[in-house]
């Protein structure tokens, strides 16, 4: 029983640890970064846990936790999620690097623009490579939009190829990523785009083409 209460102590200061990169993540753009950070400061928790040491589990916390902080500035772009194994669905969680695969683990050359059609970026077009194209206010996107731009967030969304197929993915920006007839991307969840179609964000006046 003292095990077991220690278990949750432990983990429970490990979430409060964890808290702090996870809502860095989420202010930065990063937010599955973030998330793992608060998944690995509990895990720190508990190992103290189980081998009967507070110091232990609270240092190993504060130590993962510093490391995701660090994380979540330094990397350009955030951690994607798979959430399947090839099948089409989406169900949750495999870490991979973005890539452009035929389904086979074989890549394959995939061509598509995205032309800006309204707003500060409009005429702009942007080609789509093997490494997408990341849409927002900070000087790592590829699609940068000026700093008073309203609405947009610092990464807003995503444009990535997953098994050959171009997907948009909302970054879990603050006004939202909606595809043109209006419907609003759930925060990481890839949807696949195809020539013709066109999505905003925020509003109508930041609107895309795809081509």
């Amino acid at each position: 029983m003292i095990i077991i209460l220690g278990i949750i102590w432990l983990g429970a200061i490990g979430a409060v640890i964890g808290l702090f990169p996870m809502l860095l993540g989420r202010y930065l753009g990063k937010p599955n970064t973030g998330m793992l950070g608060l998944i690995c400061s509990v895990i720190g928790g508990v190992f103290g846990a189980l081998f009967d040491g507070d110091i232990i589990g609270i240092s190993v916390s504060a130590v993962v936790s510093v490391g995701f902080i660090i994380a979540v500035f330094v990397l350009r772009q955030d951690i994607q999620i798979r959430r399947d194994m090839g099948t089409g669905s989406y169900g949750g969680g495999h870490i991979f690097p973005t890539m452009m695969s035929n389904g086979y683990n074989n890549p394959i050359n995939v061509s598509i623009n995205i032309t800006c059609m309204s707003g500060p970026l409009r005429g702009r077009i942007y080609h789509v490579g093997a490494a997408g194209l990341m849409f927002g206010r900070d000087n790592d996107c590829s699609v940068r939009f000026p700093n008073e731009s309203p609405g947009i967030s610092r990464h807003h969304c995503c444009i990535r190829m997953e098994q050959g197929h171009p997907v948009l993915v909302d970054l879990n920006s603050t006004y939202g990523t909606f595809l043109g007839n209006g419907r609003q991307l759930p925060p990481n969840n890839p949807v696949q785009i195809t020539p013709g179609s066109s999505f905003y964000l925020a509003n109508t006046g930041y609107l895309f083409q795809v081509q």
